[in-house]
């Protein structure tokens, strides 16, 4: 009779792990690519990773220049958090991206759907530290 207990305690110290996951920020690296030039000709703007930091509610881009990450884009697109997965959409007359984390597997993504004009239209993210916490030279 102890183990179904001891597998209902495991089983809640899980939940409340997953749930702690959900709420922390998370630091993604994505290598989105620049979209092509007229006729694919070069990238019109050079790429490189970009790095993101999402949490529920909270959704913003880091500052190359300024060494910090931008506002909250979730004040004026759309940013979601379930059990499964941290989500911004932003969205334009022609295009929508989708940037995230999935819980489950720790994989972080991101999604372009519509006139982007990128060589590729989705890829992953590596998660990553925080890049405010790193010492600048």
């Amino acid at each position: 009779m102890k183990l179904p207990i001891l597998l209902f305690i495991g089983g809640c110290a899980a939940l409340q792990a997953s749930a702690a996951w959900a709420q922390s920020p998370r630091f993604l690296s994505c290598d989105i690519p620049s979209p092509m030039g007229i006729e694919g000709s070069a990238p019109a703007a050079p790429s490189g990773p970009r790095i993101f930091r999402i949490a529920p509610g909270s959704f913003s881009e880091w500052d190359k220049s300024e060494h910090q990450f931008g506002p909250s884009l979730c004040e004026a697109f759309a940013c979601s958090a379930d059990a499964q997965r941290l989500e911004a959409t932003i969205t334009s007359a022609s295009i929508i991206y989708k940037i995230g984390v999935d819980h489950t597997t720790g994989v972080g993504y991101w999604r372009a759907k519509g006139a982007s004009n990128l060589p590729r239209n989705e890829g992953t993210c590596s998660v990553i530290a925080d890049p405010s916490h790193a010492r600048s030279k």
